[in-house]
């Protein structure tokens, strides 16, 4: 069964207990109004609708049937001899419906009632429940009781000869209690793992960005109207704002429609995202788009194939950062095991081509599910309940490359990440570091269902550099450091430098940081960092900051002095795309060139060293392109704007120090420059 549809029906119970609907109290009067000794009626109907997957429909007929019961032997009652199953001679309704209930409260992801049921069960014969031990362990598994979880299996598995899933299942669960024992034997976790809460009786998962602002993700709606409960997609203004004010996203809907797990292409124009539903406890999948207009979404349109393939389920869709790739979950032909994890190159119209599994080192024999994608570390994240973990659906990540299909062997998020229920849907908020901040579903804190949890990664960097004149390279005293976040410009902290021009400070959880360094008589600098990190403590030196005395103003443009070359823009690897970052430079050169209409810029484009001479001078122009585009619609006229590309020349800092790579300075090497031409 599809995970989405899964907690659904499992949110489904939830709501119909703790809201007692009007669907639910008809239930529970027309069970009242039957006759109080109708016992058997009540286990033929809970057998009807356990048959037909209605699993709390079920629950709610086996319950009134024990606590209407007669206890008697088996040989009075009316029904003990008319059935006969595989080693139970003659049938004890009783004990069918113990076991019965404890499959069912099971089967919607309520452990801990399957646990109290499978227990009683245990009683049994063993010929005639024969998986009663193995499931009893599983929920023991599930409700964190490992020691117990591990002497029930390690008993089943010895005993039980059958070659079949159960055994198979057996051996797997065992790896997953000594991988959890691995994990709780660990001193200290690595990450701090929230659960966000939602308004009453909400379930909330999935969530993924609609534009850098903006987030989207699952909850469940009442529909009144027509007696639903129903997944639908919410937008909040941020990712960190998910228990705020939030908008339903209006799609063209029909009744018993659940809409979920949303992706974004075109600064969030396009919308790809999982359209299900259930019928008799089957759920059918698609992965449908819409596209965003001044009056709305357009009527959502399955995507055709090759993603969606008659016949099987598609779901879960992610697009890489760079709208390069569509990621997704199905279990169509061809694949490793159930639901595999596929992925499809997209065109410039966000049409998927040839799609490809993620072979046998990332797929298993069981479901891999929600897979996401961290552009900068180069790593896919998925969740699996095929490779070992600590039990359910774990959260894995493995590095490699979409174009080889060649993908490392998958890391366990491990403790606290990942817990002894099922967690899904990882996405790294932080795009330098993969694990520093994010949000995770999982239902570890329920009986039934997903909820959104904030991950945030226990880390510090200490961060220490210098600053001197840029004449005399002597350090300065008592200059004024402000540390800014550059994504909201909020301030960190403020202090100055001592008598040998030294700083340092302490950062947690931030991944860029920005310096602006202030002194009478001299220019302001600003640098900007970039620090990559593990879990625990980080040492980061700066480069040396130089501040440079503020020398006479140039006559003809009014005091701005651009004979010495200054940067304008920077660049990620292999990218000519503006960021964000550059617009301030950008639109402020655009300024004091309508204010000063004589002068003329030479905008000079740079790479780092990899890759070929010819290729880097190809891309230093399309940088240099980019930047003279913008001024242009800036009104600047291209007249003005001389255009040169200068590729891996001229480095700002060396590449390599002492044999090693140095990421810093490659990153300062991909830049455009500009200056004035005399």
């Amino acid at each position: 069964m599809h995970k989405n549809s899964k907690h659904l029906m499992s949110k489904k119970t939830f709501l119909l207990v703790s809201n007692a609907t009007a669907i639910l109290f008809f239930l529970l009067c027309t069970l009242a109004v039957t006759a109080q000794n109708d016992s058997p009626g009540y286990y033929t109907k809970g057998e009807a609708l356990f048959k037909q997957k209605n699993y709390y429909e079920a629950i709610q007929y086996y319950e009134k049937y024990l606590s209407t019961e007669i206890k008697a032997t088996p040989r009075s009652q009316p029904f003990a001899v008319k059935k006969k199953a595989p080693g139970k001679s003659n049938l004890n309704i009783h004990n069918e419906v113990v076991y019965g209930l404890a499959e069912s409260y099971r089967m919607i992801n309520n452990y801990t009632l399957a646990e109290k049921w499978y227990k009683e069960a245990m009683s049994f014969s063993r010929k005639a429940y024969p998986a009663c031990p193995y499931w009893y362990g599983v929920s023991l598994r599930a409700n964190q009781k490992y020691e117990e979880a591990f002497n029930a299996i390690t008993a089943f598995r010895e005993s039980y000869t059958k070659m079949d899933e159960l055994l198979v299942g057996a051996d797997k669960e065992l790896e997953n209690l000594k991988f959890i024992r691995e994990q709780l034997s660990k001193e200290k976790d690595g990450f701090f793992v929230e659960r966000k809460q939602m308004p009453a009786n909400t379930s909330s998962y999935a969530l993924s960005a609609s534009q850098a602002d903006r987030a989207v993700h699952t909850a469940v709606h009442e529909d009144k109207t027509n007696n639903l409960y129903v997944a639908r997609l919410y937008e909040t203004s941020r990712h960190d704002n998910v228990t705020g004010k939030k908008k339903m996203i209006a799609l063209d809907e029909a009744p018993g429609i659940h809409n979920g797990m949303a992706a974004f292409l075109k600064e969030g124009k396009k919308m790809f995202f999982t359209r299900w539903m259930v019928n008799n406890g089957v759920t059918t999948s698609a992965i449908y788009s819409s596209d965003k207009t001044d009056t709305g979404w357009t009527k959502p349109v399955p995507l055709p194939e090759p993603v969606n393939m008659e016949g099987s389920n598609s779901a879960q869709p992610f697009i890489t950062a760079d709208g390069k790739y569509l990621l997704f979950s199905s279990n169509r032909e061809g694949g490793i095991g159930k639901y595999d994890v596929w992925y499809a190159p997209l065109d410039t119209n966000g049409n998927a081509l040839l799609i490809t599994n993620a072979g046998n080192i990332v797929n298993t024999a069981g479901d891999e599910a929600s897979p996401s994608y961290h552009y900068t570390s180069r790593t896919l994240v998925f969740s699996s309940n095929g490779h070992v973990g600590m039990g359910g659906y774990d959260i894995f990540s493995a590095k490699g490359d979409f174009q080889l299909s060649n993908w490392d062997k998958p890391v366990n998020a491990g403790k606290p990440i990942n817990s002894s229920k099922d967690d899904l849907y990882f996405i790294s908020t932080d795009e330098d570091n993969l694990w520093n901040t994010g949000w995770l579903s999982s239902d570890r804190a329920t009986d039934c269902c997903l909820e959104l949890f904030a991950v945030r990664q226990d880390n510090a960097q200490y961060v220490s550099g210098s600053v001197t004149d840029c004449s005399s390279s002597q350090p300065l005293q008592g200059v004024a450091l402000t540390i800014k976040d550059p994504k909201g410009g909020k301030v960190l902290l403020r202090q100055q430098t001592g008598r040998d021009g030294s700083y340092s400070f302490e950062l947690k959880n931030t991944s860029r940081f920005e310096i602006t360094a202030e002194k009478e008589g001299y220019n302001t600098a600003n640098e900007s960092y970039k620090v990559y990190f593990d879990a625990g403590s980080t040492s980061v030196n700066n480069n040396n900051i130089c501040l440079s005395l503020i020398t006479q103003p140039v006559a003809h443009t009014g005091g701005y002095d651009m004979s010495e070359s200054a940067t304008l823009a920077k660049f990620a690897f292999n990218q000519s795309a503006l960021g964000n970052a550059s617009f301030y430079e950008l639109d402020s050169l655009a300024a004091l060139m309508h204010q000063f209409p004589s002068i003329i810029i030479e905008v000079g484009g740079y790479t780092d060293r990899r890759g070929s001479e010819a290729y880097n001078l190809k891309l230093a122009q399309k940088r240099v392109d980019a930047c003279i585009s913008y001024l242009v619609k800036k009104g600047i006229s291209k007249h003005r704007l001389v255009g040169k590309a200068y590729g891996e020349c001229c480095p700002l800092e060396p590449e390599k120090i002492n044999g090693e790579d140095n990421p810093a300075a490659r990153e300062r090497n991909r830049r455009v420059e500009y200056r004035e031409v005399k």
